[in-house]
């Protein structure tokens, strides 16, 4: 799970839909990164990355678990 990538959608309260919306792909697509079941493409990155104002390294990193 991207955590980081989750955290950062929720501290805005938007739902993947409003997410995938915005950068142009669909929520399943969308769903499927913030689930790391897939990566998305060097576009899709820089658009999570100007969307939430956060490097996309952080957002996209990978996380065992849940932060506290």
């Amino acid at each position: 799970m991207r955590y980081r990538l989750k955290e950062a959608r929720l501290k805005r309260q938007l739902t993947q839909q409003e997410v995938a919306t915005y950068i142009g792909i669909s929520q399943r697509n969308y769903c499927d990164i913030e689930r790391n079941k897939s990566n998305p493409s060097w576009t899709v990155a820089q658009r999570l990355e100007n969307f939430f104002g956060v490097p996309a390294s952080e957002l996209l990193a990978e996380g065992e678990e849940e932060p506290v």
